[in-house]
């Protein structure tokens, strides 16, 4: 008998036949005798058979194979997510959350199982536990070098899902157990501070970045964007004509300069003269620069219907008309 050619016809027939429910019977007796075939194939196959299960609406069938599966290799993320689906649909919360901290502490930087994690509790309505949630997988986590590389993948998945004011404390607690500090981080914690209107804590955190990576392009003009955000204008043209002298320039350096001149109700001619320097820069970086002023307009228009005093109400107009006439250019 040649085993190997065995199993790949019943492998085949399993494949045809998987999705019908109508053939139960006879899909048990392929699943059984491809698993005397090849037990090196079972961890697969297991979650294959749970898998082909829950898509066609047998969650409580599922979880018998599921849990094999896991049993064989317990970092079998792909098997934990669908066992942790299947039982969140049969109303076993408990059960469903309790496995989800087991496979996250077995595979704390797995980004399918980081970023299951953010999902479901936001459609549970639990976003609000994140930290307790985080800090018991923590403690479950053996290997203390991968808790870092935890923290950051939730913040990361937080931030993916715009949910930049949770990933703050992700990211801090990312930022103080990583043995060797990493600009990276730094940056991406600036960010989330930048986006929940916190500038003063994100220059803090720029400056980190331009400590640990010497002349960091990014980090150095989002400083003196963020001095901008604050409403120090002239402080921020400033920060800015250092840049443009030391040859710090990125593609939304010459439009953020626009940005400030416009504020500062520069004349045209001041204006055009930095448009000119601009405009080689829209080529190959359309869609981010696009992304960038449109996210920035958004954000205007929010806290202008928001309620704020007279001078930030003057502010965030004259920034909405800057950045309508940095849009103008790139369309």
């Amino acid at each position: 008998m040649d085993k190997k050619r065995d199993f790949e016809i019943y492998q085949g027939l399993h494949r045809q036949m998987r999705s019908r429910t109508d053939l139960e019977h006879k899909n048990n007796v392929i699943q059984t005798r491809i698993l005397k075939l090849s037990s090196a194939q079972s961890q697969n196959f297991y979650w294959i058979i749970g898998s082909t299960l829950i898509n066609s609406g047998l969650f409580e069938k599922s979880l018998v194979p599921l849990k094999r599966a896991i049993i064989i290799n317990p970092q079998n993320s792909k098997a934990h997510v669908d066992l942790i689906s299947a039982l969140l649909k049969l109303n076993k919360e408990n059960e469903a959350f309790s496995s989800m901290k087991k496979a996250l502490s077995l595979s704390p930087t797995a980004y399918n199982l980081q970023s299951f994690l953010v999902k479901t509790l936001e459609e549970q309505q639990k976003l609000h536990e994140i930290d307790s949630f985080c800090q018991e997988i923590a403690n479950m986590i053996k290997d203390t070098e991968s808790i870092p590389l935890f923290y950051y993948g939730i913040a990361e998945s937080l931030v993916r899902c715009n949910h930049h004011l949770q990933a703050l404390g992700c990211y801090k607690k990312a930022i103080e157990m990583k043995t060797k500090k990493d600009s990276h981080y730094h940056y991406q914690y600036a960010m989330a501070l930048y986006h929940e209107g916190l500038f003063e804590e994100a220059i803090e955190q720029f400056e980190h970045v331009k400590r640990l990576d010497l002349g960091n392009k990014r980090a150095c003009n989002n400083i003196a964007f963020m001095y901008y955000c604050l409403g120090r204008v002239e402080k921020a043209l400033e920060k800015y004509e250092v840049l443009i002298k030391d040859g710090l320039v990125e593609c939304a350096t010459y439009s953020n300069v626009i940005l400030v001149l416009h504020h500062l109700d520069k004349d045209e001619e001041v204006i055009n003269m930095y448009k000119d320097l601009f405009l080689p820069f829209i080529q190959g970086n359309h869609s981010l620069l696009n992304m960038i002023y449109n996210e920035e307009l958004r954000q205007a228009q929010l806290k202008l219907q928001s309620d704020i005093d007279e001078e930030t109400r003057g502010f965030y107009e004259k920034k909405l008309k800057g950045i309508n006439l940095v849009l103008s250019f790139l369309n």
